[in-house]
């Protein structure tokens, strides 16, 4: 039980101006870099919706679906790399710094060799599942029969930014995802609108970002790596591979349940008509919005959680949890409150069409109290990756996605896309709760890091 000394001595580390500043030294770099990857999409549409064919833009679509499915579902790269040397950086354990950064990219590659190896499996099937124009399908194999060959750089890139995040260089990591956005867009104009490449000239501009961005992680990791004296040799440990790959797989697990809720959810508003569907992907982008700040603090908080872990500071991990929770209150309540005041602006930016704009108005109360519901599973993401507690996060998932907003919605199907909504923010909030009560039983028992530490 916490005396009154401890609540006064928690409050005094939330009142140090260092304790913020560390936060936001992460946490800022880690937001510009979210915009930068969001935008990355934003390129090959924009460029390719100047072609006249609109079957190019139809097709480049459909691909993009593709990799989002792909990337998207081995985030745990990323994600496991930063929790276990945040954990290494914090013990100062450079041997393991080196090795843990070693086993995730053979993992990454190994995986990339797959994806490549299946590559025309993999586009069939998505072909088959997604119903298009024979054109447009047409321009979707070609765009990724070039764009796949990318994947072991793009792969290899999650790794060195999660293993940057981890060593708590968000400057670097956010250079990693920012310079490639830049050098994207530029090919992306050279190759579709000077040589007049069409599709495949966002096909090759995707292919040598890739490349790039695996370069230059691999010589910013070089570079981060040159401050430390580095190990004689890298022993080969079973048990940390397998550490990694048992993390890695419950993260998997983890997001597949979250594509795959946002697919069901996406899947029920088609059901109720394109106008419905359109509304509803014009206030996902307000929960998009949320998550490119909000995942900023997640990010900062994996690598000063596992560094405080690492370290055995008892003290420095209740601060930055606690200092962590309080800017992620703020600014989820700052969300909320623009989304209310302003969220009818931001819908007539998003759409001119008038139907979907009444749709989407009539269900903007949804989205703008979705920040304050949704901003716990954010906080809790950060900690348990920083904490290596896969775990709990896949099993957080699993009773979310089927136990609550599966059930939810059948109960509440009658009320039509208001119980759709109702269903998802019950889903949001059954994350928040679950990862909530591991957090405080884990932590009673000493399993982020004992009172004596």
């Amino acid at each position: 039980m916490k005396t009154k000394t401890d609540h006064w001595s928690l409050i005094a580390s939330i009142r140090q101006p260092s304790a913020h500043r560390s936060l936001w030294h992460l946490a800022a770099p880690m937001m510009l870099s979210n915009i930068s990857i969001a935008t990355l999409g934003l390129v090959d549409t924009a460029v390719i919706g100047h072609l006249s064919d609109a079957s190019c833009l139809g097709g480049i679509a459909i691909a993009a679906v593709v990799f989002d499915f792909l990337y998207w579902g081995v985030t745990f790269l990323r994600m496991g790399t930063t929790g276990v040397v945040a954990q290494v950086h914090g013990a100062r354990d450079v041997r393991r710094m080196v090795s843990t950064l070693r086993d995730a990219m053979i993992v990454a590659l190994s995986i990339a060799a797959a994806i490549l190896f299946f590559r025309q499996e993999i586009i069939g099937f998505a072909l088959n599942v997604i119903h298009s124009s024979e054109q447009s399908a047409i321009h979707a194999a070609h765009f990724f029969s070039i764009k796949i060959w990318g994947a072991p750089g793009v792969l290899a890139t999650m790794v060195f930014i999660g293993w940057l995040i981890g060593m708590q260089n968000a400057r670097s990591a956010m250079w990693l995802a920012a310079l490639p956005c830049i050098l994207h867009a530029g090919l992306d104009v050279a190759f579709v609108t000077h040589l007049k490449l069409g599709v495949a000239g966002a096909g090759y501009a995707a292919v040598a970002t890739a490349y790039f961005s695996a370069g230059l992680g691999l010589m910013l990791v070089n570079r981060e790596l040159s401050r430390y004296e580095k190990p004689l040799s890298i022993g080969w440990q079973w048990s940390q591979i397998r550490q990694l790959l048992s993390l890695n797989s419950n993260i998997l697990i983890r997001t597949l349940c979250l594509i795959a809720t946002f697919a069901f959810f996406t899947h029920q508003g088609a059901r109720q008509g394109d106008t419905v569907l359109a509304a509803n992907a014009v206030l996902l982008n307000f929960q998009m919005l949320t998550a490119l700040a909000l995942d900023g603090f997640a990010n900062a908080l994996e690598a000063l959680v596992g560094a405080a872990i690492g370290a055995s500071n008892r003290r420095k991990f209740v601060q930055v949890v606690s200092v962590g929770a309080l800017w992620s209150l703020l600014f989820a309540t700052l969300f909320m409150v623009l989304y209310l005041l302003f969220g009818h602006y931001l819908i007539a930016l998003l759409t001119s069409i008038s139907a979907v704009r009444m749709q989407a108005e009539r269900y903007l109360i949804w989205a703008a109290i979705s920040p304050l519901v949704s901003v716990w599973c954010f906080l809790f993401d950060g900690i348990f990756i920083g904490a290596t507690k896969g775990r709990e996060m896949r099993n957080s998932m699993i009773f979310s996605s089927f136990f609550v907003f599966a059930p939810a919605w059948v109960v509440l199907e009658r009320l039509e896309n208001n119980g759709l909504w109702l269903a998802f923010l019950l889903f949001f909030a059954a994350r928040g709760l679950s990862m909530g009560w591991y957090f405080v039983a884990i932590d009673r028992r000493g399993g982020f890091v004992p009172a004596s530490g």
